[in-house]
């Protein structure tokens, strides 16, 4: 069986119909929220920007020790972004922030506690592409989150600016100590000419002499001197360094491999290095580096290198860890330093081969000569570097970094987020209320709404009796009526019919005394019982009014109270409980002694005024339940019964007989069968559909004519469609009732001593 298709219409009925489910719901989480919020403690952020400058100054370097200190390098904000949150300069923070004990252990173990605390309240970010860094920081105290957050930049600054100006002065003081090594040197060298010159009488250059230096210098595109200084130079520094990794254990002797020193191929490869490198300082000569023969030959000189890198790799014993990468990297810049040595000194070779012309007296002049103009030239570039250095310095000092936007103390916290909480709160306690209303609607098992019984039951619909709402029918009649038990008085005004005839469930009851008197004339109907599945739904109202609305029409009309489990209609009515149903089948008085006529209901506390402007209130008679016995159902399945229907039946026109409900005893079932038809009164959302079929199945097992269903307490909320729109018209008394309630409702004082 297809489930039917569920409309946006039916959606908003179950919505309206747990509407209070939905409003709880709501109302628990926003005073969840409200009480959540209130107990948050209140965090504030202060944030502070720098700008730091990416290209550092360029400090000179001129050994491999030297290109350790980074200089010229572009800084990386990232690494600088995990530098300002490091446990260092949470350390230092920690020591200016905080109060800290005097014993050194405890002193420790506090530092190191509050700096893993500052670390995670820290936050530092990028601002977009630009160079400045933005650090943010959180607490409870506002003051203290500004004076946090400036004490933060002001360690970095000093810490950056401490490192920058390390890293100059050690560069500054490599290069005095070169400095004071090549005067040292020039000194040596000038004694030796001076010395030369006047042993030798040699006081002039010849032609030939600035011939060999013009050669050597190779139009000034190739500096001898200089680059082997530099070569000596770096070649010592890499034998320090291999000698300190020897020392400690980790250096690889790759280079001393029997295997590698006897392969022909690594050596082939060397002196090609060594052949290539030669032919590229002969092209120099004629042209310049950007020349394509000089480009292709450099290209060639590359995969040479590479090839030899990969051979080195490959002689490798162990697998490459990160120290067998440092130590690869430095065997390979020797080996290449060595092959470029061998190099320089072939083209001396070849070019002093050329000036045999010369005197020995001559060429010593000319390798004095061009010691001391070597070393000068050196001392003059270091001079200079020294300049640059001395500069950079300075800019360290003043320029690396900057604060753009000082920290200030909060105004406001940033958590709670009041207006976001209750934002979130009311989506999500909405949300909830109406999860929670579709489910207790999904395992709601009653039937809700008319077309719901209609297709549950299969059993023709008789009338539908709205919602009485208990104020709009106290409504100006408390003062007509001599009784101070409220209860009491709502249950005698629940004959609408009397008492409000023009109200909305009056006419609905008079639309199910049509339906009534139209089966009982077509199918010759008098005896008709009132029952309902299960207990408080409503009957007993349904019944009193049907037995008035009946003499209303001018029918003789006589109400049976066979409920004598659970009376209710008696008091209704406001007549004695006997003598009445129970005395009459036991035999103690006939039912003409026992019946209640008008005059016992005008007597009963109902208002005369009302009763006497109703039609054909003579036509009622009523008999009560009568006194409490044990033997109930015995007593309704006499033979007394019988012969009390039958009597009835030919003195009145219409006997309404009010039965205990179905489920609950077996009375409604015994007597179905007695009776010309039955109706089944069902209070809507009350009893669920199973317990509902299960009635109306042991009405039909026992022959009831079953002749229809009265839906009791409809609310508009709860239907849908076409009955939504018919069971929402109002006559002029309702809209009358309900804004006098709504007056009086505000005007009424609060009676705190009622509501204990």
């Amino acid at each position: 069986m297809e489930n039917p298709e569920i409309t946006l219409s039916e959606y908003w009925r179950i919505i309206r119909k747990r509407k209070m489910t939905i409003v709880f719901v709501f109302v628990s989480v926003m005073i969840s929220t409200a009480i959540f919020t209130k107990l948050q403690t209140p965090v504030y952020q202060a944030a502070l920007e720098l700008k730091i400058e990416k290209q550092l100054p360029v400090i000179p370097t001129l050994t491999p020790q030297a290109s350790l200190l980074r200089s010229g390098k572009t800084i990386n904000l990232s690494t600088e972004m995990r530098l300002i949150k490091s446990l260092p300069v949470m350390r230092k923070v920690v020591e200016r922030m905080e109060v800290l004990p005097a014993d050194s252990e405890s002193r420790e173990k506090r530092i190191h506690a509050l700096s893993l605390s500052y670390q995670n309240r820290v936050s530092v970010n990028q601002i977009g592409d630009t160079d400045i860094i933005s650090i943010s920081v959180t607490s409870s105290n506002p003051e203290k989150v500004a004076l946090m957050t400036t004490a933060i930049a002001d360690v970095y600054v000093v810490e950056n600016t401490e490192g920058r100006k390390r890293q100059s002065k050690a560069v500054i003081e490599y290069i005095n100590r070169q400095l004071a090594s090549y005067q040292k040197q020039i000194t040596i060298e000038e004694e030796r000419l001076q010395k030369f010159k006047q042993n030798e009488k040699v006081f002039e250059v010849t032609e030939d002499v600035k011939a060999v230096l013009d050669r050597l210098t190779i139009e000034g595109s190739f500096e001898f001197e200089s680059e082997m200084l530099q070569i000596e130079n770096n070649l010592k520094a890499l034998d320090a360094v291999f000698k300190d990794r020897r020392d400690e254990g980790g250096f690889s002797e790759i280079l001393n491999s029997e295997a590698l020193v006897e392969n022909f191929i690594f050596t082939g490869l060397k002196r090609r290095l060594l052949e290539l490198e030669f032919e590229r300082f002969l092209l120099l000569i004629d042209y310049t580096e950007k020349h394509p023969d000089v480009i292709g030959q450099d290209q060639v000189i590359n995969e040479v290198k590479n090839k030899i890198v990969e051979m080195l790799k490959g002689f490798s014993k162990d697998s490459i860890s990160v120290d067998m990468e440092a130590d690869l990297a430095l065997i390979i810049k020797d080996l290449f330093l060595k092959n470029r040595k061998e190099v320089l000194f072939r083209i001396v070779n070849r070019f002093y081969g050329d000036s045999g012309s010369l005197s020995s007296d001559q060429l010593r002049y000319v390798s004095l000569k061009r010691n001391i103009e070597r070393l000068l030239e050196a001392h003059d570039k270091l001079s200079k570097q020294r300049e640059d250095a001395l500069l950079s310095l300075a800019k360290v000092i003043d320029d690396v970094v900057t604060v753009v936007s000082p920290a200030n103390v909060p105004s406001k916290p940033i958590k709670p987020n009041v207006m976001v909480n209750y934002v979130v709160s009311s989506a999500v306690g909405l949300l909830l209320g109406i999860i929670i209303c579709f489910v207790k609607e999904s395992i709601d098992s009653s039937v809700s709404t008319i077309s719901d019984v209609e297709e549950e039951l299969k059993l023709s619909i008789l009338g539908v009796i709205p919602h009485m709402k208990k104020e709009e029918v106290l409504i100006g009649k408390e003062d007509d009526y001599d009784v101070k038990d409220k209860k009491l008085l709502y249950q005698k005004l629940r004959l609408v019919t009397v008492m409000d005839p023009k109200s909305w469930p009056a006419e609905s009851l008079k639309m199910l005394r049509t339906n009534l008197v139209q089966l009982m004339k077509t199918k010759n109907l008098k005896t008709i019982l009132f029952t309902s599945s299960d207990k408080q739904e409503g009957k007993s109202t349904i019944v009193t009014n049907m037995a008035l609305a009946m003499a209303q029409l001018g029918k003789k009309t006589v109400l049976v109270g066979s409920n004598m489990r659970r009376p209710t209609s008696y008091k209704i009515f406001g007549l004695e409980r006997d003598p009445g149903l129970s005395d009459i089948l036991m035999g103690n008085v006939s039912w003409k002694e026992a019946i209640n006529t008008s005059v016992d209901v005008l007597c009963g506390g109902l208002s005369i005024d009302h009763l006497l402007h109703i039609p054909g209130l003579d036509n009622l008679k009523v008999i009560t339940c009568g006194q409490a016995v044990d033997n109930i159902s015995e007593l309704i399945n006499s033979e007394a019964y019988d012969k009390l229907l039958k009597e009835l039946k030919e003195y009145f026109d219409v006997v309404i007989v009010d039965c205990s409900p179905v489920m609950a005893v077996p009375d409604a079932i015994t007597l179905c069968d007695k009776v010309d038809g039955v109706v089944l009164v069902y209070k809507v959302g009350h009893t669920a559909k199973d317990v509902l079929n299960r009635a109306k199945l042991n009405l039909l097992k026992a022959n009831a004519n079953l002749l229809g269903i009265v839906l009791n307490d409809i609310k508009t909320e709860a239907q849908v469609g076409y009955s939504a729109y018919y069971y929402r018209y109002y006559s002029e008394t309702d809209e009358k009732n309900r804004k006098e309630l709504k007056k009086k409702k505000w005007k009424r004082p609060l009676d705190f001593k009622s509501k204990v």
